[in-house]
């Protein structure tokens, strides 16, 4: 009697469901333990942004621990007098958020009164819009305001982990080669710390250029709108040098609450418009002038994979993951280039 049996799969068929299966394992792990995976991916990152003050205090001949500590308390002090100096903005935005809201709907009377549109049928279309976000996990900005502002000790409750991530990476960086070498045997380990090296070096080559020019970037809006007297200069332009990191929407994301202030606080419409079309300068000419000459090819990811990656990474982890999104895909592309099997996801992620 014939066995009556399921056909086995194909060779690659298998290969690619047990890829398949690994990866949304990985995602299902990844969004379950997010509150330890978002701290080590930034911490991570942190350590290439801070690649530059190491490698200064290591020609100073300071010991290796001792550059640990040094940079970790520098963190700590840029964000502590940071965050105090970002809360008492967002502090007083709330305070204000009232008056503005009163001015926005003086402005959108005028409007609606040419478009024959009441406020309350207004009010209604925008309350049936912002229901859309329920289900996202979404506040309206006045409950993001008062999240963000409610208690300083909280956010350092947040990147507490970040840092104990941060000295531990730092403590074992120097050691790792060593250790790999001798786990791995010296053929193996070679292998391995060039795939590392090039990762390492292409991300870091990335995130020292784009903390600079992000740097820059904050750095011009916030003596732009101190120029033109609007309120809360230097929350706008920590809100730049952050959103500079998210490619192409974040210059806008950026650039709309300033102008809206800029309205509310003005009331003059040609003042509001100098105001925008200053810190588009800026975005335009630091995002297509200076920085495609710093960086040349870049991370030669595809635009669409960017854009796909902010999705999901911003699915994934929310901002923070929109944040690092870029540089995150760009190692995974990297390494997918140092392996036969995964080659072809490489070249389909880059941009040539």
């Amino acid at each position: 009697m014939a066995e009556s049996g399921v056909p086995p799969l194909p060779g690659g068929l298998l290969a690619a469901t047990a890829w398949a299966v690994l990866l949304v394992l990985a995602v299902v792990v990844l969004k379950a333990l997010a509150f330890l995976f978002v701290p080590l991916a930034v911490a991570l990152l942190c350590c290439y942004g801070l690649a530059l003050p190491l490698e200064f205090l290591q020609r100073l001949r300071v010991p290796t621990a001792l550059r640990s500590v040094a940079v970790v308390l520098g963190v700590v002090a840029a964000c502590y007098l940071l965050g105090r100096l970002v809360q008492a903005n967002v502090v007083e935005l709330e305070a204000r958020l009232p008056r503005f809201e009163a001015t926005f709907w003086q402005y959108a009377a005028l409007l609606l009164d040419r478009l024959d549109i009441s406020r309350e049928q207004a009010a209604q279309a925008a309350a049936a819009f912002m229901e859309k976000f329920k289900h996202a996990d979404l506040q309206p900005l006045g409950g993001v305001v008062r999240q963000v502002g409610g208690s300083f000790f909280a956010f350092l409750g947040n990147i507490f982990w970040v840092l104990l991530f941060l000295v531990f990476i730092l403590a074992e960086r120097e050691s790792l080669a060593r250790r790999l070498a001798r786990g791995l045997g010296e053929e193996q380990a070679v292998a391995w710390l060039a795939t590392a090296a090039r990762i390492n070096g292409a991300v870091r080559h990335y995130l020292e250029l784009k903390i600079l020019l992000s740097l820059a970037t904050g750095g011009l809006f916030a003596i732009a709108l101190l120029l033109f007297g609007v309120p809360f200069a230097l929350l706008w332009g920590v809100l730049a040098f952050l959103l500079n990191f998210i490619p192409n929407l974040g210059s806008v994301i950026a650039t709309l609450p300033p102008v809206a202030v800029a309205l509310f606080q003005s009331g003059s419409l040609a003042e509001t418009l100098l105001v925008a079309a200053v810190l588009v300068g800026i975005q335009m000419v630091v995002g297509n002038v200076v920085e495609p000459r710093l960086m040349g090819r870049g991370l030669n990811l595809s635009p669409l994979v960017v854009l796909l990656a902010l999705l999901f990474w911003g699915w994934l982890w929310g901002l923070v993951g929109m944040l690092i999104a870029v540089p995150l895909t760009a190692a995974i592309k990297i390494a997918c280039e140092q392996f036969e099997a995964t080659r072809p996801a490489a070249i389909l992620m880059s941009s040539d």
